[in-house]
């Protein structure tokens, strides 16, 4: 249902005579609505992801496991696909939940359900589309170790919403979503649950960056959480974030150090990734003005990027140290053949 304009009104002038007077154009547009809803116009689904290839190609390192080629592209896609229709909708529970906030914070005003894209009744139904979805799509990439370690991320994003209204501190449950994404990753190569706890400082590490970039995309927002009674960590630190944005990376690399040593990783994880990661770290504290609120909307849009930059290390270390190189060659036998028959 795209842009429309309302049926035009009919207005009496004084002298009897009749002028067309058209409304303004009605911001209802229910497929993009959707669409906005499920984040799908944004970058943020590729936070999610990033957790889940780690824990894949950490695992294989934990568990001394080589990958062929093809499972490999299976289990990327199984993670890219899971994520990202999980993502999509909880984005938009969210966003049902967070409508009459969102009316009062002067970025999120132009949100769908604020900016009238479409009712909230609508959204629901959406939702209920998407959860199916979320299931099966999970379930036939992922298989059932899949589902199991999803099943945390489900019911915590279930909650999140309302983490905002009862503590200061929502950011946590979001690093507990974000970084239980770990686990399907991991479980996608060991394919069982009985290593899982040996991805913990995986997930404690992407769990201390969650909270840590999510101040920073917090930081935007304070003078209008305020106003609005919303209770987050960068309301509660005011003018003392840096410390604890200090701390949060410390935890970051202390744990990414823990999880690298049990992986045995080369050096092209210690100084292409987590070298290149402690001195980002350093710039996105020293760079956080808290006189520009545009400043942590930067610095959270330079994690994306580091998180990617990550995520593509972890991918070439495992194809350096556990990635085997047999498929190709049985795929070029394979494309060989057909082509003489």
């Amino acid at each position: 249902m795209g842009n429309e304009t309302n049926t035009v009104t009919l207005r009496k002038q004084q002298t009897g005579s009749v002028r067309v007077i058209p409304n303004q154009e009605s911001k209802r547009d229910l497929r993009k609505g959707i669409w906005q809803l499920a984040r799908l116009h944004t970058k943020e689904a590729w936070l999610c992801w990033y957790p889940a290839v780690w824990g894949l190609c950490l695992s294989a390192g934990t568990q001394d496991i080589r990958l062929g080629i093809l499972q490999m592209a299976r289990i990327l896609f199984g993670i890219w696909s899971s994520v990202t229709v999980t993502h999509c909708a909880f984005c938009t529970w969210d966003d049902i939940c967070d409508v009459e906030f969102d009316k009062q914070v002067e970025r999120c005003k132009v949100r769908p359900l604020p900016a009238g894209m479409l009712t909230v009744g609508e959204a629901y139904v959406a939702l209920l589309a998407w959860l199916p979805v979320v299931f099966g799509v999970t379930y036939l990439t992922l298989g059932e170790a899949g589902v199991w370690t999803f099943a945390p991320v489900w019911v915590l994003s279930m909650i999140y919403p309302f983490m905002k209204r009862i503590t200061s501190f929502p950011q946590i449950v979001l690093g507990a979503i974000i970084g239980a994404a770990v686990f399907p990753g991991w479980a996608s190569v060991t394919g069982d649950l009985t290593t899982l706890s040996q991805g913990l400082p995986l997930f404690f590490a992407t769990a201390s960056w969650v909270v840590y970039f999510d101040l920073f995309y917090a930081e935007q927002d304070r003078p209008d959480d305020i106003k609005a009674g919303v209770k987050s960590l960068a309301v509660l630190l005011g003018e003392h974030v840096h410390f604890f944005l200090a701390f949060l990376g410390l935890l970051q690399i202390a744990f990414f150090t823990l999880t690298g040593l049990r992986a045995q990783m080369s050096p092209v994880f210690w100084f292409l990734g987590l070298g290149v990661w402690a001195v980002n770290v350093i710039w996105h504290v020293a760079s956080l003005d808290l006189n520009d609120r545009k400043s942590g909307g930067k610095i959270f849009k330079a994690n994306i990027m580091l998180g990617l930059y990550m995520t593509g290390i972890s991918v070439l270390e495992l194809a350096v140290s556990r990635l085997s190189i047999s498929d190709l060659g049985y795929i070029g036998e394979s494309l060989i053949g057909m082509h003489v028959s």
